[in-house]
C-alpha cells in the first residue's frame, strides 16, 4: 500500500511557502518504507480480487516497533515554539492504546536547536537501517537515528545521526532499497537555493549512522521547490521507485529504481500526470502496483480561487503501464484529490483508496471519500463511503470553524488482516475501517481534547 502523505503537512500557516509549520507527524505505511516480511491477505468469498494471483509483497500492518504483532502509531509534534517530540502509540487488539503512549522529547531523540526553524515535516521515518531485526526511528530533518530494539526505541537507548551533506532538509528523509541489493537506502531532499537536489544515502547503516555511501542528485524540479517524497516499486521490479510530487511548479516525477547509476535511480525521471498527491497500491489484485495522482485544483496556499470543475484521480494500472484512467469526485471546486492513502479496508486481497476533498487547504476543510478496489478495472468510479469527523474549534480567537480530521496513514493498527484509516485534526485521533464506524477514538496524548 501507498499515502501521498508522506512529507506533508497536515496544517498550512496562511503567508510565506516556506516558514515554519508546526504540525503533527506520523508514519504512514508505504511500499517498502518499512521492509517486513507479511502474510499473504486471501481474499474474501465472491471478490474480483484474483485467489490465485501473487501474495502480496507490501507490509499491510503498521511498523511494529516492539515485536508484539501489533504495529504503532507514530508521529512528531513540533507545535510548541520551543518543542520538539516524537510520540509512540502502542497497537493493540483494539488499534492503537493511547493510555500506553511514549513521549520523546528533543533531548531523548539528541535534535538540535536548528532543526525548529528548518524541518516542517510531519512524520519520522521507521526502518531498520543497521539490518539487527528491529526497526529504527529516524527524525526530523536533521536525520537523528533512535536504534531499535526488543522493546523498540528508547529515551536511554543508543542514537546516531546519518550525516546529510549540505543542508536545510525540509523532511525526514524516507526509505526503501532504490538499488535492489537487499539494503535499506535513505533518500532526501536537500531545499538550499545554492545546491538544491536529492540526496541517496546507501545502506547497510553503522551504528554511528553512517552510510555505506553518499550520492547527490541535481534536483530534478524547480530550484523554489521543496517536494514531498514517496518510495515504493511502482514497476515491480522489487527495487524502490521514487515519486517526487506537491510541487506548486512541477509535474510529479517518478525516477524509477534498480538502475544502472551511481545511485541506483533512473537519471531520467518520468513525468506523471499533474497533480499533488501520489499513492502505489494493487488496486485490481493482480499482484502488480498501480499509481494514483491526485488533482484537486484547490490552489495550495489558497491564494487563487478554485475554478469551478471536479477535482480528480488519474490511476496508471500495472498491466497497461502509462495509460491512465480518470476518476472524477466530489461537486466542482470540491477539492476531490488533495491526498490519498491506500490500503485494503474490506480484506478482499485488493487495495482500496482513500480520497481526501478538501475546499481550503489552509483552513483543513476536509472530507473523504473511498473508491473500493477489486472491480472489474480496478478502482471503482463512485465512491464507496464518505467519511468526516469534526472537532470543534478550541477556546480563545480563531479565524476558520470546526476543524476536520484530515487523512493522515492507512495500515493495521489492530492486526485484524484489514486497514484502518487514519484521521487527525483539533488534538483528536480517529481510526475507521473506511466507513463511518470509529474502530479507535482519542485525544491526542499529552494535549488534552479539544472538543
Amino acid at each position: 500500500m501507498g499515502s501521498s502523505t508522506a512529507g506533508r503537512k497536515l496544517f498550512r500557516r496562511p503567508g510565506g511557502r516556506h516558514v515554519l509549520v508546526t504540525v503533527l507527524v506520523a508514519v504512514a505505511v508505504l511500499a517498502y518504507l518499512v521492509l517486513l516480511p507479511s502474510d499473504e491477505v486471501a481474499p474474501v468469498p465472491g471478490s474480483p480480487c484474483r485467489a490465485d494471483g501473487p501474495a502480496r509483497t507490501d507490509p499491510l500492518l503498521a511498523p511494529d516497533l516492539d515485536g508484539d504483532g501489533f504495529g504503532e502509531l507514530v508521529y512528531e509534534d513540533a507545535r510548541e515554539p520551543d518543542g520538539f517530540q516524537v510520540v509512540v502509540v502502542p497497537g493493540s487488539a483494539r488499534g492503537p492504546d493511547a493510555a500506553r503512549a511514549t513521549v520523546l522529547d528533543r533531548d531523548d531523540l539528541g535534535v538540535p536547536d536548528s532543526v525548529q526553524s528548518i524541518d516542517d515535516t510531519w512524520r519520522p521515518t521507521v526502518a531498520d537501517l543497521d539490518g539487527d531485526g528491529h526497526l529504527d526511528l529516524v527524525v526530523s530533518g536533521a536525520a537523528q537515528v533512535v536504534w531499535g530494539g526488543p522493546d523498540g526505541p528508547r529515551a536511554d537507548g543508543p542514537r546516531g545521526r546519518v550525516p546529510l551533506p549540505g543542508g536545510p532538509y525540509a523532511s525526514t528523509p524516507v526509505a526503501g532499497d532504490v538499488d535492489g541489493d537487499g539494503h535499506l537506502d535513505l533518500v532526501a531532499y536537500r531545499f538550499s537555493a545554492e545546491n538544491p537536489g536529492l540526496v541517496v544515502l546507501k545502506g547497510p547503516f553503522e551504528r554511528s549512522g553512517a552510510p555505506a555511501d553518499t550520492v547527490e542528485i541535481p534536483t530534478p524540479v524547480n530550484e523554489a521547490a521543496s517536494p514531498a517524497l514517496l518510495l515504493g516499486d511502482a514497476d515491480g521490479d522489487r527495487a524502490a521507485d521514487l515519486a517526487v510530487y506537491d510541487s506548486p511548479y512541477d509535474p510529479p516525477l517518478l525516477l524509477t529504481g534498480g538502475a544502472d547509476t551511481p545511485s541506483g535511480l533512473n537519471d531520467k525521471p518520468q513525468r506523471l500526470p499533474a497533480g499533488e498527491s501520489v499513492a502505489f497500491g494493487d488496486f485490481d489484485g493482480d499482484g502488480r502496483r498501480d499509481i494514483a495522482v491526485g488533482q484537486s485544483f484547490v490552489d495550495p496556499y489558497d491564494e487563487e480561487e478554485t475554478p469551478y470543475r471536479r477535482g480528480q484521480v488519474r490511476i496508471a494500472y500495472g498491466k497497461e503501464p502509462g495509460t491512465w484512467v480518470t476518476v472524477e469526485g466530489g461537486a466542482p471546486q470540491e477539492g476531490f484529490g488533495t491526498r490519498l492513502g491506500a490500503g485494503d479496508f474490506d480484506g478482499d486481497g485488493c487495495d482500496d483508496l482513500a480520497v481526501q476533498l478538501t475546499r481550503k487547504k489552509e483552513a483543513a476543510d476536509a472530507r473523504f471519500a473511498v473508491l473500493h478496489g477489486g472491480s472489474d478495472h480496478g478502482l471503482a468510479s463512485e465512491p464507496w463511503r464518505t467519511v468526516r469527523r469534526t472537532v470543534a474549534e478550541p477556546s480563545g480567537p480563531v479565524d476558520e470553524g470546526p476543524v476536520d480530521g484530515s487523512l493522515f496513514a492507512a495500515a493495521d493498527w489492530d492486526g485484524d488482516g484489514h486497514a484502518e484509516l487514519a484521521l487527525a485534526g483539533g488534538g483528536h485521533w480517529w481510526f475507521t475501517d473506511g466507513t463511518d464506524r470509529d474502530t479507535a477514538s482519542f485525544p491526542e496524548p499529552g494535549r488534552g481534547d479539544t472538543r
